[in-house]
């Protein structure tokens, strides 16, 4: 598998995560001091703590989806490892964060990392229950949400922009969902979109889940428009 990526965003990203974390905690303990010191400033204290909780979450979002063994970027390229060269994985270079350029279109990947339990309900709503989780998203962790709008809504995106690179042409474009925590259990019958744990999905794209080859020209086209140099991995 081939793999584009915009370097210059992932690290700024990062580097938001690591600061902006590292910031808000600071502020936050400068705050503390502050009360402790000048009770009377209160207009400061509160404003010092706002700030800091404002920037803990902010950073706490950008390291839940950019820092770690679960970064998303790295975690998707470890559950895709293996494809062949047929396949490209851009990743930040196009109006949907993940795409997967197939012999036969595009998969818009939706990448999730939350553990705990995630339930699809009958009634099209999104049920996630995980140990601690107030204190988790309190820190930063991601609220999952409902996955299949957030898909659709990428699809949208990336659909919209290849109209108007490619108007002459007709490119499949499907959205997919991956958790890639270990320890995420799934109840998701019945979900709108395709959800996988992990590495599963690559036997689904080989098989069941395999799109109709573009002609030779229509893919020709779709890569050099989408593409860019590449990693092989």
């Amino acid at each position: 598998m081939r793999i584009i990526r915009n370097e210059r965003h992932i690290k700024t990203a990062t580097s938001i995560g690591q600061y902006g974390t590292l910031g808000g905690l600071f502020v936050l303990f400068a705050g503390l001091i502050i009360s402790f010191v000048k009770p009377e400033w209160m207009i400061v204290t509160a404003g010092s703590l706002g700030l800091g909780y404002i920037l803990s979450m902010i950073g706490g979002g950008f390291a839940d989806r950019y820092l770690g063994a679960l970064a998303h970027h790295d975690a998707l390229v470890g559950v895709l490892k293996g494809l062949d060269d047929q396949y490209a994985l851009l990743q930040y270079t196009l109006p949907a964060h993940h795409v997967l350029l197939e012999p036969g279109g595009c998969t818009v990947f939706v990448v999730k990392t939350q553990g705990g339990e995630v339930t699809y309900q009958k009634d099209g709503r999104w049920k996630h229950q995980q140990k601690a989780k107030f204190f988790r998203q309190f820190a930063g962790q991601e609220v999952l949400g409902a996955p299949d709008a957030e898909g659709a809504r990428q699809v949208d995106k990336l659909e919209r922009w290849l109209s108007q690179h490619l108007p002459a042409v007709q490119v499949p474009v499907r959205a997919v969902i991956i958790f890639a925590n270990p320890d995420v259990t799934l109840n998701v019958d019945g979900a709108p979109v395709p959800v996988f744990y992990g590495k599963k999905v690559k036997t689904w794209l080989r098989g069941p889940g395999k799109l109709k080859p573009l002609p030779a020209d229509v893919h020709s086209q779709l890569v050099g428009s989408c593409g860019g140099s590449a990693a092989a991995a």
